[in-house]
């Protein structure tokens, strides 16, 4: 089954698929899972270097590997079950270190379903370090910066956090790179809270992805919820036994609901 048709425009900066909502891409609400959101702007983002000429393998070959740190997304409406979508990415003006993604979902009557803006980040595979956006030499070029009311950026995490559970990294967790696909983040932020804060209708999420976590460790999930502003925050932390609190945090994620 050919899933979407895809294809660059002419400036070689944006990515777009045309594609239909499936069902084991929705949840008991027919609407898409976030996580499938978070795919589909991670896997376009490859597709879109992959068309160009430069996919996953051969960045790798040539010393590069890019990496997702900040992500936000606003929803005005999920698609659901059987809606046709059209899936955009575009690559932005970088920010200083990191470049900036763009992201919209638009349904077949053009209505803007979803939007979001990421950071990524370009390292060196096997010692992680940074390389500037100017020493990459792949880099889509690109001048467009789009406004976005809630830009990827730091979190404030409350002193404050509740104990919401323990997540093992499990194999079906990982992505290719050997560690938790970016993708899966949302999850574990949504599927520990409680049942009364996970039937509310998010309009933004934004996530920070500071820690790589890998197969058999485990994720300690915490949450604060601030009802008077309408707003979660949930935060993922691994075992680190060189730090004086033993832990520190894999991600950190900001939820905006109605």
């Amino acid at each position: 089954m050919d899933k979407f048709k895809n294809y660059l425009t002419e400036d070689n900066i944006s990515f777009c698929g045309e594609t239909k909502v499936l069902f084991g891409q929705c949840g008991s609400n027919k609407h898409i899972h976030l996580t499938e959101i978070m795919e589909y702007c991670a896997d376009f983002v490859m597709e879109m270097y992959t068309q160009n000429g430069q996919d996953r393998q051969f960045l790798s070959d040539h010393g590069y590997v890019q990496m997702v740190s900040r992500s936000s997304i606003h929803i005005n409406r999920l698609p659901k079950e059987n809606e046709m979508m059209t899936v955009r990415v575009r690559e932005e003006k970088p920010e200083g270190f990191q470049l900036m993604r763009y992201y919209e979902f638009i349904s077949n009557s053009g209505e803007l379903l979803v939007q979001g803006k990421s950071l990524w980040v370009i390292v060196e595979p096997s010692t992680r370090a940074i390389v500037a956006p100017a020493k990459f030499q792949y880099l889509l070029q690109s001048e467009v910066q789009t406004e976005f009311e809630r830009k990827p950026g730091k979190i404030k995490v409350p002193e404050e956090l509740q104990f919401l559970g323990d997540q093992k990294i499990l194999l079906s967790h990982l992505d290719p790179n050997g560690h938790l696909t970016n993708a899966k983040y949302i999850n574990f932020a949504l599927d520990y809270l409680p049942d009364a804060y996970q039937e509310k209708e998010l309009t933004d999420f934004r996530l920070n992805f500071c820690k790589e976590i890998k197969k058999n460790e485990i994720m300690h999930v915490y949450g604060a919820f601030d009802d008077e502003n309408k707003k979660i925050v949930v935060v993922g932390k691994r075992d680190n036994p060189e730090l004086k609190d033993k832990m520190e945090s894999s991600f950190e994620c900001e939820l905006f609901y109605k």
